[in-house]
């Protein structure tokens, strides 16, 4: 049994307990309240055995972890509808949402996944958004995207899509496009740059 494949069924058996608390607190507290303290726990465990450890879990509680998946320290899932497709790698001090992930997606530091661009609504007319139900919807970062540091992500981004780091995605960005600002337009695409 080679280093990482201990690594992987130590952090399993290390698993169980927390998943046991996880379970009883959904029951206590709910699966939402539940999963962001389980989350904070988590994402505070450092090096090797923490990225163990939070691969080992998440594999039990979000809809799917593919393999060979980096969760970098203090990054945190605010929705168990999260997919993570093969080989995706999340930067460290991250925020995911509810959002599907394709392979080979790389999330840089500070990145955040948020459900959708209107999660609390419009204001009431009392003018309170906190008299608003919460309106969470699933984004999509296709196949081999890259999302700089610093980005913030609310609609959907194509496979092999670039997002500049500190952008500010509000609208679905094409496959192959790259793009950076606020809020996010495209720099050059990919079809361009072999027109060119």
């Amino acid at each position: 049994m080679n280093a990482k494949k201990l690594a992987q069924s130590v952090a399993a058996l290390r698993a169980i307990p927390t998943l046991m608390r996880y379970r009883f607190a959904c029951r206590i507290m709910g699966q939402q309240r539940a999963l962001m303290q389980l989350s904070e726990l988590l994402s505070a465990k450092p090096g090797m055995m923490g990225l163990y450890l939070r691969h080992a879990v998440y594999r039990r509680i979000l809809d799917h972890v593919g393999n060979d998946v980096y969760i970098g320290f203090m990054s945190q899932f605010s929705k168990t509808h999260a997919q993570l497709g093969e080989r995706v790698y999340i930067g460290r001090f991250c925020t995911i949402g509810s959002v599907v992930m394709g392979d080979d997606v790389m999330l840089a530091d500070h990145v955040q996944l948020l459900s959708g661009r209107h999660q609390h609504g419009d204001a009431s007319s009392s003018g309170s958004l906190h008299e608003n139900s919460h309106v969470y919807q699933t984004i999509t970062i296709g196949k081999g995207a890259w999302i700089g540091a610093g980005a913030v992500v609310m609609a959907d981004v194509g496979a092999g899509a670039i997002v500049g780091a500190g952008a500010v995605v509000t609208k679905p960005v094409a496959a192959g496009d790259r793009v950076g600002g606020v809020p996010a337009k495209s720099i050059v695409s990919h079809t361009n740059r072999q027109a060119a």
